[in-house]
């Protein structure tokens, strides 16, 4: 049964007058006429008695006219509530923080986009690295802050700045006390990284014939740096992570072989928040202004 039976129904036992009835609906006098046989068949209730001059609601027909007037009420108010919904959601952006997210930059950012869009809500949250990015490609998110060192299709990558990397060890680890390493020397030991959309949390050495074995995939920072600590793994951050996120049982030890990476503004290619092009530009501002990261190079 649909909705639109129902207000035809409606109509007519309002105005008992199949011209005035389909007037107001917009409809031609004998699409009533069908709309309304159809709807007597399928409830198998005769709803009106009509002949050529006169039309009069049935006892059954007002009986029903009472249920189908709280479903139609029902309705109306199911699409009161949508349409609010969307209104809200308008004004509000969803932003997933993806391990370090800006570094020191994430709270300056999200600070400045409130004050140049006072109406928009934020909505923060840490994303889950195990789910990578399809939270963002589902729409379930407007905006990611993250390390992407390299381009995905279906996806707008905006460079904030690049930072380098650190090799992370367990403290006692043989070479935890080096100044620098170079990252074959620990090739043979199991490394912890996001689900990796690229070679920089593999050393750099993605699948290569020589690349490290990865031995687990964190959920977070703190996962990561955790397995790092007790399950003596190794793994890459970037230089800002030691800063934010220091760990009693980890040491970072600058790596011979340079490597950067880059944080990023992401968000959809297409069917994208218009918030989300906005956020980035004023990422970009804010960098612009003063990095607030050290070691940073801004994106050009």
């Amino acid at each position: 049964m649909e909705l639109r039976s129902l207000r035809h129904f409606s109509a007519l036992a309002e105005t008992l007058n199949y011209r005035v009835a389909a007037e107001r609906l917009h409809l031609t006098q004998p699409a009533l006429t069908r709309s309304i046989a159809a709807l007597e068949r399928e409830l198998g209730v005769q709803l009106f008695d009509r002949d050529k001059r006169h039309v009069a609601l049935t006892a059954d027909g007002a009986e029903l006219l009472e249920r189908a007037g709280e479903v139609l009420a029902g309705a109306d108010r199911l699409a009161a509530t949508a349409d609010a919904i969307r209104a809200g959601r308008r004004d509000e952006v969803r932003v997933a923080l993806y391990g370090v997210a800006l570094a020191e930059l994430t709270h300056p950012v999200i600070e400045a986009f409130c004050e140049r869009y006072p109406r928009a809500t934020i909505r923060v949250h840490e994303a889950d690295f195990h789910q990578g990015l399809a939270p963002l490609m589902a729409g379930e998110c407007d905006v990611a802050l993250l390390c992407l060192s390299v381009d995905l299709p279906g996806l707008i990558r905006v460079p904030i700045f690049t930072e380098p990397v650190s090799l992370a060890l367990w403290k006692g680890h043989p070479l935890a006390s080096a100044a620098a390493v170079d990252m074959s020397e620990v090739y043979d030991q199991p490394w912890v990284t996001p689900n990796p959309t690229d070679g920089l949390w593999v050393g750099g050495r993605h699948g290569d014939h020589d690349a490290p074995a990865v031995g687990s995939h964190a959920r977070s920072i703190l996962d990561m740096s955790s397995k790092i600590a007790y399950q003596h793994m190794v793994g890459v951050t970037p230089l800002s992570a030691a800063r934010m996120f220091p760990y009693p049982g980890v040491e970072s030890v600058a790596p011979k072989e340079a490597l950067d990476s880059v944080a990023v503004v992401a968000y959809p290619r297409t069917g994208h928040s218009p918030a989300a092009p906005a956020f980035a530009e004023v990422a970009r501002r804010v960098a612009r202004r003063a990095t607030g990261v050290p070691y940073a190079e801004l994106a050009r």
